[in-house]
């Protein structure tokens, strides 16, 4: 397919493949992950709990 690579496969790859293995960046990534996570997940609870009271309101009156 016009590649340059001559033999296709996992054979020719040494060492890491990843630059950021075995970093401290990982742990520290991950936690600012679940944190955004945890956060989008209060963020929606909170509106939904307000929508569904405007919405409780609305269909008293």
């Amino acid at each position: 397919m016009g590649s340059p690579i001559s033999e296709a496969g996992w054979a020719g790859v040494e060492g890491a493949y990843y630059v950021g293995a075995g970093g401290t960046w990982e742990p520290i990534w991950l936690l600012v992950s679940m944190g955004l996570c945890a956060l989008a997940l209060v963020v929606g609870i909170a509106h939904e709990r307000h929508a569904y009271k405007r919405a409780e309101r609305e269909r008293r009156y």
